[in-house]
């Protein structure tokens, strides 16, 4: 009887096609997923390294980190409600845990962002970006390996440490480089880089999280809506009693709506990456946000990078370009064959008479 019913899996397995096509077409699939999955991080690393430049821009002719996290929000949760709406989807939790996870990735957005939006008052904008990475692949590796039970892998380790490096000569060149007008003191040079650190712990607490629902079934649509909705109504509170500012010349608003489309597109290419690639390989390929970063602030503020960022920018390319190559071309192999060892437990034939009472 058992080994009936194996012949007939076997042949299930087989009978469509030539079995070397048949896994030629898997190592085709999962290529894509991979490579679909490092693109998306990598983009949205890109698209995130307009933010810093841009706010600073805007915070210097009057705008409040209340104000920014507020528009920023408002764009994301706009579109993610009509898409909810359009394919009905939803919304309701389905266990108490589901529902504190969704309450914790609102709240927690809105502190991380008001945290990042302040730092910029007081480092150039991209270093105070960029002092949060070392603290966020740290944080991210050691949370996801509690809570989601989710190794690193040599390779994804040997880049972040590249990149923990990179980021760290970054930071240290915003210590030493001539500062805005805001940061008079050393003082608030010291206010800015805690700021930035607590808002990489945040982050890397809100990754975490994302990862964590993902795997559990909640879609993206109600991650975002949950998360955004709840920081947009905390930031509208706090910019209705703070704010002063609402209308700004034409450049600066152009240069906002600059950033807040970074924003937006760096968001929801990460949820894209966060569903396809490891937690960790995926924190650190973001770390290219750097270049779009420290290019803008250049071209709009004139900040000079100075040797240190250039080296830190060396570091971060390698680290990044390791993950790369291993996320696009090393773990489709291993996915491949732990498919491929599942696909055998239907084939394999009992060796104890017992097991056919099973």
């Amino acid at each position: 009887m058992a080994r009936r019913s194996d012949d007939g899996e076997f042949e299930t397995l087989f009978q469509n096609g030539d079995p070397e096509d048949r896994r030629k077409d898997l190592n085709w699939r999962l290529w894509i997923k991979n490579y679909l999955g490092v693109t998306a991080c990598l983009a949205s690393g890109i698209f995130t390294g307009l933010v810093p430049a841009t706010f600073r821009y805007v915070q210097d002719r009057g705008y409040t980190a209340f104000q920014l996290n507020f528009f920023s929000d408002l764009l994301l949760i706009s579109v993610v409600l009509c898409v909810a709406v359009y394919n009905k989807t939803n919304l309701i939790p389905t266990s108490y845990n589901q529902a504190l996870c969704l309450v914790f990735e609102g709240v927690g957005r809105f502190f991380a962002l008001l945290c990042l939006f302040s730092a910029y008052r007081y480092l150039p904008p991209a270093n105070a970006d960029t002092v949060i990475n070392p603290g966020k692949i740290v944080f991210v590796a050691i949370l996801s390996c509690l809570f989601l039970q989710e190794i690193p892998t040599p390779v994804t380790m040997f880049g972040s440490l590249w990149c923990i490096a990179g980021v760290a000569l970054i930071g240290y060149s915003g210590m030493t480089k001539e500062v805005p007008a805001t940061t008079v003191d050393s003082e608030n040079v010291a206010l800015g880089m805690t700021l930035a650190i607590v808002a990489g712990l945040i982050t890397s607490m809100l990754t975490v999280n994302i990862k964590g629902l993902l795997s559990s079934g909640t879609t993206r649509t109600m991650i975002l809506t949950y998360a955004y909705s709840i920081s947009t109504v905390l930031a509208g509170a706090a910019t209705t009693f703070t704010s002063k500012t609402w209308i700004l010349e034409p450049t600066a608003a152009a240069v906002l709506c600059a950033g807040l489309l970074g924003q937006f597109g760096g968001t929801v290419l990460l949820y894209v990456g966060l569903k396809l690639v490891e937690v960790n390989a995926a924190t650190a390929l973001r770390q290219v946000d750097v270049f779009s970063a420290f290019g803008l602030q250049w071209a709009i503020i004139g900040f000079v990078p100075t040797i240190f960022d250039g080296f830190g920018l060396t570091c971060i390319f390698i680290g990044t370009f390791s993950i790369v190559i291993w996320e696009a071309l090393v773990s489709r192999k291993k996915e491949k064959h732990v498919r491929f060892m599942k696909e055998l437990e239907f084939i394999q034939i009992p060796t104890h008479p017992d097991d056919d009472l099973s």
